[in-house]
């Protein structure tokens, strides 16, 4: 490459907007075409000043309303069953426990942003839709039922920053709280009172009141099911569960049930050793039974023979990345 040449294409490798890894890439094709011992140092130092950077080169997006960027359609796997654009990767497996089918949906941010929440209408609305049609207009890559608050009147519920409930009369006590914080991370109230939620010193984005929390830092929460509400504890069903893994990284959990096949499902228990077993650091357990309800690139991964059930909220995931 002509002296006059290298310099400018350099410093457009350092520039190029929004993909960093572009930009890596085309100073390291800058360093292999070089021969000169200077254009080849600093085409490597180009390489090493972008790669610690390059986790900054993303933007948040912002809080409460539809994620502002689409799915990127060439992130989709050929098996239809992933996605990775650099900001979200996702990835969907099969598979079998106690005789029922299992679905495991696994989840890597890059921001705690992308991780976002719907309603079917503007609180206090009672309004109930079906998955896909909440999802629509959110630009999602992957969508799943909340914890239906709308039915019940108990606990805290906060979606996108936005308190929407602020309940913790002695009815909550059975509805274990989960705080999605702002990095991301999962935080508990058990139980759920004024005075522990007081007590919370993190910055909630998204606050659910279902439960129960089954695993908190790897270790299996005991409790009297009897105090807990609306699990079906002992009875066996379709379960879903949010589980993270660790910072940003996350797994959702589908276990069939007798609206599949009669006489299946997992009790509580078996849901949580099932999770145990996975080595995940929180597990919290969601609307469950045919509310489970989980959509990629537009189709129904879990159960996909059975009906869509309408529901009053979702959780879903997106991208980064503007194109």
């Amino acid at each position: 490459m002509k002296g006059n040449q290298f310099f400018p294409r350099l410093l457009q490798a350092a520039l190029l907007p929004r993909h960093c890894q572009k930009s890596i890439i085309y100073a390291a094709i800058l360093f292999r075409s070089e021969r000169t011992d200077m254009k080849r140092f600093f085409a490597l130092l180009c390489m090493l000043i972008l790669l610690p950077t390059c986790s900054l080169a993303w933007e948040a997006l912002p809080l409460g309303g539809p994620a502002p960027y689409a799915p990127i359609a060439d992130a989709y796997g050929e098996d239809g069953l992933s996605y990775d654009d650099g900001t979200l990767s996702i990835r969907i497996e099969f598979g079998e426990a106690y005789g029922v089918k299992v679905t495991y949906v696994y989840i890597q941010l890059t921001d705690a942003s992308q991780l976002r929440t719907a309603l079917a209408a503007p609180y206090p609305s009672k309004k109930t839709l079906t998955v896909p049609q909440i999802a629509e207009g959110t630009n999602y890559v992957l969508a799943f039922n909340g914890d239906f608050f709308s039915y019940h009147s108990e606990g805290v519920i906060m979606r996108g920053g936005e308190m929407l409930r602020y309940n913790t009369s002695k009815k909550s006590y059975g509805r274990d709280m989960l705080i999605i914080n702002d990095k991301g991370d999962f935080d508990f109230i058990i139980p759920v009172t004024k005075d522990n939620y007081e007590a919370y010193t993190g910055t909630p984005r998204e606050i659910f009141s279902f439960g129960p929390a089954l695993i908190i830092d790897g270790e299996v929460q005991e409790y009297e099911y009897r105090k807990k509400t609306s699990c079906g504890y002992p009875t066996p069903a379709q379960r879903l569960a949010l589980c993270q893994l660790d910072t940003l990284s996350y797994l959702i959990v589908y276990t069939e049930g007798p609206e599949q096949v009669e006489n299946t499902g997992l009790s509580i228990p078996q849901f949580t050793e099932l999770l145990s077993s996975l080595g995940v650091k929180h597990a919290y357990n969601l609307d469950g039974g045919h509310s489970s309800t989980i959509y990629f690139n537009g189709r129904r991964i879990n159960s996909p023979d059975t009906k869509d059930r309408k529901v009053g909220d979702i959780i879903y995931f997106a991208t980064l990345r503007s194109e």
